[in-house]
This record gives structure tokens, C-alpha cells and sequence, in this order.
């Protein structure tokens, strides 16, 4: 039994170096694999680094360019022009690294770039399609190149370039990059994963390594103490070498939280030695204090098994120079072999103070892209309310017509452009225009159209083809045939009924036969406006004649043109289906119709294009204006007894001739005035209308060469004529008049406070009421003082005879209506008089004169008069006559006085 033992140590013996040997290249794979890992991991976070780096570059290019758009100063423009030459060539740098394939690995103290072969994924993503990100950055330096050439030769920038350059090729640049990054990152994570496969797989070797060796290879208990000690001798300095060489920063603190171990890393990153830093607390010596609670948490944590295993905490730590740098702590402990006891706890850092500075970097950088988008956007917010302003307004009810128009924009700025005016009083002219594209461009387009049927309006053209031909070199003149815009115009004569229509490469409006009960089309053709100079619009132009009843349909190509999620287009059979079905149903039943039915076709109510429509009808026919050298037959006279009597409608077209002769006092009749549209009343035993003379009144409906005070009061040489041209002017100009007729010694207290109370009234409405969009929002606030146009008009008339005083505001806005005006005077009756409220101005108007009328031109010319009878005391309780004169300019021919 002896024997047998002694043979049994004399073998176990023998195989002690074997043993050794096994744990000790056990012992030396982990350590390779463990630090082929962190160099691997090095290489791998720079080059994710260098990718992301890209962005930076790429989003300091964008910003330098548009400072460059924007700097005077030569001396900043060079510097900008450095800069962005800089980074052009650190960007194409590092382009050549990535596409290349070139690895870097540690060389002693420095990261060495050597050739490698790119993988087949970022081969994918830099040369192939969808993304190939090499021809895309290759792109935008030529682009930003072009910028800076630009720049260089002092060379206005091309906004287009600089447009495509940051809204075209950056974002694809920037999302290539993304891809690129999110890529280099898989890539290491996979890498990652296979060591750690090894490893575990090493692990597992090595476990049963040890239990072979437990298991079968016994020693003696003298040597095993000599064995273990030796063993844990080999395996401190294997520890030390390996902390001692880690690139990171490893802290061992007993548990007290005093240092116990500080690797060679540790005392680079911080400036102390380890023999100056031994038992000192390292919360106290390294951790701000605001940051020491959750490191201290997890320290007591740890120590105490309460806390097993330690997510990664981030601190600032403070090193000798004062400064303080970001480190990432990764925890464990180290217990005792025999009690289990926790002994130490160990800190492993990684300083990332570079990468928190690239982050923040980067942050400010973006918070700069946000404030120059919010900027943009601002600015195209602008652009979409201005151009919305341009618009008039979507209900249509002009001469012989009515109808509606509805604009929607598939983004913020628009493409579709609609219009209309009239001319001569009796000619409707419809506008529905499409440019080619949407957005800022496509907006500016449709501003320059409205610029240019701006003077038509005023000169009164209204043949559509002489419209279009005026447009087309209005188009080619601002877009110099970059951008093309189509447009159908109509012209409609509300006393013959005669129609006209040109195009302009615009999609055929719709004619419903209201007699036939069917849809005809539109045909005439022409190019698109800002195609050629040599377009001819006059000869395929089209003319027929509608009656009442009849309708136009006109719009434009994106209500046809889009398409369900399925990619089918919404189709002229759907239109014309709905189109059949709503023939004489009223607009608004129409638009519900087909925007529902668009809707519903799409799967939504965002639209890739923008949709105008428009539905007019011939409403009725208008008399022929007589002129005024004829007496007043056309005049429809209501009489007080009859009118009182019961209700008696009245018909729209007669409206315009309508008086109504008051026997008594009135103001009970108000409402019933705004609900027939009545707002012509004249008393009969009003002397000032007796002076005046009632057929001068009577025929005050047709237009007059002269302003209406110099007509209602000729003879007066007494006269005042004051033009405003800042809202300042208004006191002074109220002053010099007042100052003016107290001088004349003619007017009463009563008459002057009257008259200047008026007055300021007239003058405020001119200045903040009546200058409002096509939708009646007000362009400015009233009380702020601004300097007006030199295309806005307030003008001061004031005429004194012996017998009357005449009071005149003429601006020319032309936005007040009938139906405003009735019902504010009717309300202001009803309600009482509440500043701001309801049309208080113009009831104070009427009750303060003895005469009140209103002209007024539409979008052109508002003319306000008022006049006292100096003979009679000023009686707000009386109701005076009134007259509210809704009409448009007529040619020279018809402008004849009255």
C-alpha cells in the first residue's frame, strides 16, 4: 500500500511542470485574446470615430456656405473660404481611409493606419446602389467646391447651387454617413461577440483543466503550500503586468474607500504617482462633490452585497493640472478566498473626455442647424401667409356671377394661383393658374403672376388672350424659362353673356348647359406662360355665349393627378362622374362632393400637389348703366307706405337702383334695410337733399369724373386739400383744419365738433379699417404708427359754402361692401354704440351729418362724404339720408359726369 502511494506522488510529481505549464498557457490565451480584443476595439471606435467625424465636416461645410451667402466683409469671406477648403480636404481624407479599407492598430503610443480590405457590407454602402456614398460625398465637394470658386472669383452664388448643395445633396450625404457609422459599429459589436465566444469557450477549457487537475493530479501537502504560493505569486505579477499595461484607468480602494491600487495608466491620465496617491479617500481626492452620492451608492453597494453587479457610471474626474476629465467607471469587487469577504473594490475607467467634447461640439453645431431652420421656416411661413394674402377671397359674387374658388397647398408655399376682377362694371375676368412644381419657387412665381395682372386690373384689360400675353412675358421676364406656369382665362360679359376663353397649356374648364342638363369642355390651346416669346394665344382663343344658369368649372391638374396608396389616379372619369351628379347643386356642395370623394381615394387629406377649383355661375343679367345726361328713369323709387305695408323682396339685380324715400323717421327699418340689401335712403323733407337736388342725388349711382364732395357742393371757393403720408400727420391735419374754419367765423361750436369728430372717425377707418386682404384680415394694428406707401392714398377734402360744410376721406382700398355696411349701422342701432364693437364708426357717421354717403370701387378706391346744413342744430336723434354706391370703373367712354 506504501509502495503504491509513493509511486503515486513520485508521478504526481513528475507531472508538476505539466501542470504549470497547462495553467500557465490557460493563463497566457485569456491575456491574448483580452488584449487583441481592446486593440482590436481601439481600431475599430476610430474608425467609427473617423466616420462620424464625416458628419461633422459635412454639416461645418453647410454652415460656412451660408455664411459665405450672406458676409460682405472680404476679410471674413477669405477666412470662411479657408475653412470650408479645410474641411473639403479632411472630408476627402477621410473618405479615402473609409473606402479603402484601411484598419489602424496600435503602434506603441500611437494609432497606425494600415491597408485592409473593406468589408462587403460598407463595400455596399460606398460604392453601390441605393446609397454609394463615395459618389455622393464626391458630389457634394464639387458642389461646395463650385461655392467657394464662386466666392473666389467674386462671383454673385448661385442660389440654386447653394440651394441644391444643402436641401439635395446633404441630406443624402448625411443619411450615407449614418449608415456608414451604424455599420462600423456592427461590425465591432460582431467582433466583439466572437471574442466573447472564445473566451467562453477558452473559460469552459480551462475550467476543465482545473477540475482534471483537481481531480486527478494530487500533491503532497508540503509541496501544495510551496505550490500555491508560487502560484499566486506568478499570478500577482501577471495582474500587475496586465493592469499595469491596460489602457485604462484601474483604482483598487480597501473598504474604506482609501486607494490601495493605482495602475501606470491611472497616473498618466491624473498627474499623480501611486505612492502619492496610496490611503488617501479617493471620493474626497478625485470625485466633484455634486458627483460623489451615486459613485459612493454604488462603492457602498458593492461592499456590502447588497449590489451584486454595476451598470457604468459617468463622472468628471479632477487630476492634478485642476481641470477635470470625463471618465466611465466599470465596477467590480474582489473578495477574500477563504472568507468571501469583499477586500477591494476596483474602478476600471475610460476616459472619454474627447468624445464628450466631440459630442458637444456636435450638439452646439445642431442647435445652430435648428436656429437656422427655425429661421427658414419662419421665413416660409411668411412667404405662405404673404402669398395667401395676394389671394382674394374665395367667395365669388361679382356682376352676373357667383361662385366659389378653394386653394389647397400640398406644403407651406403654394404653386396655384386664382383671380379674378371686373371690368367696365359688366366683364368678369377669371384666373385659375398652375406653375410646374410647388414650394418657395413655385410661390415666387404665382407673386409675379399677381404682379403682372396687377396693371391689367388698373388699365382695364380684359380679353383673355391679350392677358395671357402680357403674363406669358411677365413669366419669362422673372423665371427666364427655368419654371413654366399653365393658366386658363375667361372672360365673361354679365349683360350679353357673351364668353371668351384663352389657355395657356392649362387643363379644359367645364361648361354646364343649365338648359340641356349636360357638361360641355373648354377647348383652346397655347403654350405655358414663360415657355416662348413667340406664343400666340389670340388665335385658338374660343368664344360663345351662356345663358343664366349656365356654370364654369375650372381647376387644375393635381385634382385629376393624385394618386391612391395604390399609385391609380383620381381620373377625369371620377370628376366628370361628380361633376354629373352636382350639375346645378350649389358650390359648396360641389367642393364637399369632390374633396370627399378625393379624400377618400387617397386615404387621407395630404395631397402631393396643390388643388385649386373653381365653380362660377351666370347668375343673371345686368342692365346697361344709362348715362347720367338722362334723367334718373332707372331709379326703383320704394315709397315709406309701401314698404311699410308688408315685405316686399327685392331683386338682386335691381338692387344697385333702389331708393327708398323716407316720410318719417326710419331707423326702425334698418334691419329689414340689410336683410333686402337696400342702402340708397334719401328723406323727402331733408332740406340739405333739397339743396343738393334729387336728381343729382338720384343719379349719384353712375360714375362721376369729379369726387363726390366737388359734385354734391360745385360752387364753393372755399376749399381745403390735405394728402397724408404718415399716420402722424393726422393731428396736425385735423389742427390746421379746425384752425382754418374757426378763422372763417361761419360755423357754429356745434358744426366744428361735429366735423372733427367725423373726421378723425374717416381718417382712422382709412389708415387701420379698410386696408385688408382678399379675406378681410387687417394689414396693420390700429394705433401703430407706420409711414405710408407711396402707393397708399389718404386724402383730406373739406368745401364751406355760406349754406353747407362738406367733409371728404378718400383712400383707396375699396374693401368695405354693402352687406358690412348694412349690417354695422343696423347692429350699432339694435345693440347700441360700443367702441369697437359692431360698426359704431359708421353709425356715428350717419347720426352725426345731415348727409352720409359711401363710394366705393372694389380693391381700388373708397370715398366717404359728409355734409351739415349750417342753418340747422346738429340732432344725433334724427336719422339722415344715406347713400352706399357699390360699383366699378368704367371705360372712358362711359365716364361721363354727372
Amino acid at each position: 500500500m506504501q509502495q503504491t502511494f509513493r509511486r503515486i506522488i513520485t508521478y504526481l510529481l513528475s507531472q508538476y511542470i505539466t501542470v504549470l505549464s497547462v495553467l500557465a498557457l490557460v493563463n497566457c490565451l485569456t491575456y491574448f485574446i483580452l488584449t487583441t480584443d481592446l486593440l482590436e476595439q481601439e481600431g475599430n471606435i476610430a474608425l467609427v470615430r473617423l466616420s462620424s467625424d464625416q458628419n461633422h465636416l459635412v454639416s461645418d461645410i453647410n454652415f460656412l456656405t451660408l455664411q459665405l451667402n450672406h458676409v460682405t466683409d472680404p476679410g471674413k469671406i477669405n477666412a470662411i473660404r479657408s475653412q470650408i477648403i479645410n474641411d473639403q480636404v479632411l472630408l476627402r481624407d477621410n473618405l479615402a481611409t473609409l473606402q479603402n479599407g484601411d484598419r489602424f492598430v496600435r503602434r506603441g503610443a500611437k494609432l497606425v493606419r494600415e491597408k485592409g480590405e473593406l468589408p462587403a457590407e460598407l463595400n455596399s454602402i460606398f460604392f453601390e446602389e441605393p446609397i454609394e456614398l463615395s459618389r455622393r460625398i464626391h458630389n457634394y465637394l464639387e458642389a461646395s467646391k463650385a461655392i467657394v470658386n464662386a466666392s473666389t472669383r467674386k462671383e454673385p452664388l448661385n442660389q440654386a447651387t447653394l440651394f441644391r448643395l444643402h436641401n439635395e445633396l446633404s441630406p443624402r450625404v448625411l443619411d450615407g454617413i449614418e449608415k456608414a457609422t451604424t455599420a462600423y459599429q456592427k461590425l465591432g459589436e460582431h467582433k466583439l461577440r466572437n471574442t466573447m465566444s472564445l473566451q467562453n469557450i477558452i473559460f469552459i477549457i480551462a475550467l476543465g483543466t482545473l477540475a482534471l487537475v483537481g481531480s486527478v493530479l494530487l500533491r503532497p501537502l508540503i509541496l501544495k503550500l510551496q505550490e500555491t504560493t508560487f502560484k499566486i505569486q506568478e499570478e500577482k505579477n501577471f495582474a500587475d503586468n496586465v493592469i499595469n499595461t491596460a489602457e485604462a484607468l484601474i483604482i483598487g480602494l480597501d473598504p474604506a474607500g482609501k486607494v490601495t491600487l493605482f495602475n501606470h495608466h491611472a497616473e498618466q491620465s491624473v498627474g499623480w504617482e501611486e505612492e502619492e496617491i496610496k490611503g488617501k479617500d479617493f471620493f474626497g481626492q478625485f470625485i466633484p462633490e455634486h458627483e460623489q452620492a451615486v459613485l459612493r451608492q454604488l462603492f457602498d453597494g458593492m461592499m456590502d452585497g447588497s449590489i451584486e453587479f454595476a451598470d457604468e457610471v459617468e463622472t468628471q474626474m479632477m487630476i492634478r493640472s485642476g481641470e477635470s476629465i470625463n471618465v466611465v467607471w466599470h465596477a467590480t469587487v474582489v473578495h477574500d478566498s477563504r472568507s468571501r469577504r469583499p477586500i477591494m473594490f476596483l474602478a476600471t475607467g475610460l476616459d472619454i473626455t474627447e468624445r464628450k467634447q466631440a459630442e458637444l461640439q456636435l450638439y452646439q453645431t445642431h442647435a445652430e442647424l435648428e436656429q437656422m431652420s427655425s429661421r427658414l421656416k419662419g421665413e416660409v411661413d411668411l412667404a405662405a401667409t404673404l402669398q395667401r394674402s395676394i389671394l382674394p377671397s374665395p367667395a365669388i359674387q361679382l356682376p352676373g356671377i357667383l361662385g366659389e374658388a378653394n386653394l389647397l397647398t400640398s406644403s407651406e408655399v403654394g404653386g396655384d394661383y386664382y383671380d379674378y376682377y371686373v371690368v367696365d362694371g359688366h366683364k368678369t375676368v377669371l384666373l385659375v393658374g398652375d406653375v410646374s412644381g410647388h414650394g418657395v419657387a413655385a410661390g415666387t412665381m404665382v407673386s409675379a403672376a399677381k404682379a403682372g395682372v396687377y396693371p391689367l386690373i388698373h388699365t382695364g384689360v380684359s380679353n383673355p388672350a391679350e392677358i395671357l400675353q402680357s403674363l406669358n412675358e411677365t413669366m419669362l421676364a422673372t423665371a427666364h424659362q427655368s419654371l413654366l406656369m399653365t393658366m386658363a382665362c375667361v372672360t365673361l360679359d354679365a349683360i350679353t353673356g357673351k364668353l371668351i376663353f384663352a389657355n395657356a397649356g392649362h387643363v379644359l374648364p367645364y361648361l354646364w348647359r343649365h338648359q340641356q342638363q349636360r357638361w360641355e369642355i373648354l377647348e383652346a390651346s397655347g403654350l405655358p406662360l414663360g415657355k416662348s416669346i413667340d406664343s400666340d394665344y389670340f388665335t385658338p382663343s374660343l368664344e360663345l355665349q351662356m345663358e343664366v344658369g349656365d356654370r364654369i368649372f375650372m381647376f387644375t391638374d393635381g385634382l385629376v393627378e393624385e394618386e391612391s396608396p395604390d399609385g391609380e389616379a383620381f381620373g377625369y372619369d371620377r370628376l366628370e362622374h361628380i361633376l354629373n351628379q352636382c350639375g346645378d347643386a350649389e358650390p359648396e356642395v360641389l367642393r364637399s362632393r369632390l374633396m370627399g370623394a378625393l379624400n377618400q381615394h387617397c386615404a387621407g387629406q395630404a395631397f402631393t400637389d396643390d388643388i385649386t377649383i373653381m365653380l362660377i355661375s351666370h347668375s343673371d343679367r345686368i342692365m346697361p348703366v344709362a348715362s347720367s345726361s338722362e334723367e334718373a328713369s332707372d331709379i326703383i323709387r320704394l315709397s315709406d307706405t309701401f314698404y311699410r305695408r308688408g315685405d316686399h323682396p327685392i331683386p338682386r339685380i335691381s338692387r344697385e337702383f333702389v331708393v327708398f324715400f323716407a316720410e318719417q323717421e326710419y331707423a326702425d327699418l334698418l334691419s329689414r334695410f340689410s336683410q333686402d340689401g337696400i342702402c340708397r335712403v334719401l328723406p323727402r323733407h331733408n332740406k340739405i337733399c333739397v339743396d343738393i337736388g334729387w336728381e343729382k342725388l338720384l343719379n349719384q349711382h353712375h360714375y362721376s369724373v369729379n369726387d363726390d364732395l366737388y359734385t354734391l357742393l360745385p360752387t364753393s371757393p372755399l376749399k381745403k386739400h390735405f394728402q397724408l403720408t404718415h399716420t402722424e400727420d393726422k393731428l396736425f391735419i385735423m389742427e390746421e383744419i379746425q384752425a382754418w374754419l374757426a378763422d372763417q367765423q361761419i360755423l357754429q361750436e356745434e358744426h366744428l365738433e361735429s366735423l372733427v369728430v367725423a373726421m378723425d372717425e374717416m381718417i382712422e377707418n382709412s389708415l387701420y379699417a379698410a386696408p385688408r386682404d382678399g379675406k378681410g384680415v387687417p394689414y396693420y394694428q390700429k394705433g401703430v404708427s407706420r409711414e405710408l406707401s407711396e402707393h397708399e392714398e389718404v386724402r383730406i377734402d373739406v368745401v364751406l359754402t355760406d349754406k353747407h360744410i362738406g367733409l371728404m376721406v378718400t383712400d383707396n382700398w375699396g374693401t368695405l361692401t354693402p352687406a358690412v355696411f348694412l349690417k354695422s349701422i343696423s347692429h350699432a342701432m339694435d345693440s347700441g354704440v360700443e367702441a369697437g364693437i359692431g360698426g359704431a364708426g359708421l353709425y356715428m357717421l350717419w347720426r352725426l351729418s345731415d348727409y352720409f354717403q359711401v363710394r366705393i370701387f372694389p380693391q381700388q378706391k373708397t370715398q366717404v362724404t359728409t355734409l351739415w346744413d349750417l342753418s340747422s342744430p346738429v340732432n344725433m336723434d334724427t336719422s339722415s339720408g344715406f347713400q352706399f354706391l357699390y360699383h366699378s370703373k368704367y371705360d372712358a367712354e362711359n365716364k361721363v359726369g354727372v
